[in-house]
């Protein structure tokens, strides 16, 4: 009786941890797709990429971008960035169905809440968020146009301002200037 307990008990308390990812698998959408992104940071790479960001020279034209100036601070409480962005040749390339498996994944864990669902003509965003313990503890934001498709997974603790700016940059931060990528371990 009390193994069953213990056990009730371990598995009670990893199903919050289990709900946290959410599986980013669009195999169909980025073989329809004529260009693609897919970047996945955890916590090393996060960490190696803040270090880098401290280490740019005060002439850099990255260091001089207030985006990429605030990129340290906003990553601080993140554990891991999850990224996918399609661009597609012709409009209805891909559609809602695509995205029905990530909906259902957060949908159905547990303390992911929708909080936000904007739809227009040819655009489309919505925004989930994971709270625990009374904060955010994640986020999936699914952004979509008639020839793009951008899907972005973030776990760590946010603040509703670095929320706010993540969902107005519109995932479009301009980190071309960073020479992150090309120090990374391969």
């Amino acid at each position: 009786m009390k193994l069953a307990a213990v056990l009730c008990g371990a598995i009670l308390a990893a199903v919050p941890a289990f709900s946290q990812k959410v599986e980013l698998k669009f195999d169909d959408i980025a073989a329809r797709a004529v260009e693609k992104a897919e970047v996945d940071l955890d916590g090393a790479m996060l960490t190696t990429a803040m270090q880098l960001l401290g280490n740019q020279k005060k002439g850099d034209k990255a260091s001089q971008d207030p985006k990429a100036q605030a990129l340290p601070e906003f990553l601080s409480g993140i554990q891991e960035v999850h990224v996918r962005h399609y661009e597609f040749d012709k409009a209805g390339a891909w559609s809602d169905k695509d995205l029905e498996g990530v909906r259902k994944q957060v949908s159905t864990g547990a303390g992911w809440s929708r909080i936000a669902s904007v739809k227009e003509k040819n655009e489309s965003v919505e925004v989930y968020v994971l709270s625990q313990g009374g904060k955010l503890g994640g986020a999936l934001i699914l952004a979509g146009e008639e020839k793009e498709l951008t899907v972005v997974h973030v776990l760590g603790t946010l603040t509703l301002a670095q929320m706010k700016e993540l969902v107005d940059s519109k995932i479009a931060y301009n980190l071309g200037g960073i020479d992150i990528l090309s120090a990374l371990p391969k």
